[in-house]
């Protein structure tokens, strides 16, 4: 686990640059936020996830997220049909900030090109670079 600044960022993912972790999982992803996100947002109090099923494409929005301070959204990082959902975000969506990496996954989705999606995904040390750069940027 790589630790920069005062944000986790486990060495076994890829990131994206909004934010989101992706953990390959045989030929599907599981897609959460990063410790540096739910930590900047505030307790989060309100996630809406996609539906099972979905067909969605690279660059659209997979769920949009707010806290007492903030709005934003996570972008699908490649085009994937969405295979399962974390149904406790709903109820809970504090889970995200207490437990961003494990329990605050947001969605499984199965990818149309898991390999190409993978590589334009940041990984090893392009993230401690980006992370190093979103901090002195947003002030983390």
């Amino acid at each position: 686990m790589a630790k920069i600044d005062k944000y986790e960022m486990p060495d076994d993912l890829y990131y994206t640059t909004d934010h989101a972790w992706v953990k390959e999982e045989g030929k599907c992803i599981r897609i959460g936020i990063t410790d540096f996100m739910q930590q900047m947002a505030g307790e989060i109090t309100f996630i809406r996830v996609p539906r099972t099923g979905k067909d969605m494409e690279e660059g659209k929005t997979l769920c949009t997220l707010q806290s007492g301070k903030w709005a934003g959204k996570i972008l699908v990082p490649m085009q994937a049909l969405v295979v399962d959902v974390n149904k406790d975000l709903a109820a809970n969506p504090q889970i995200l900030n207490t437990d961003p990496y494990h329990r605050g996954w947001i969605a499984v989705l199965e990818p149309a090109d898991l390999s190409g999606g993978l590589a334009k995904l940041l990984k090893g040390e392009r993230v401690i670079d980006w992370l190093k750069g979103e901090i002195a940027k947003h002030g983390g």
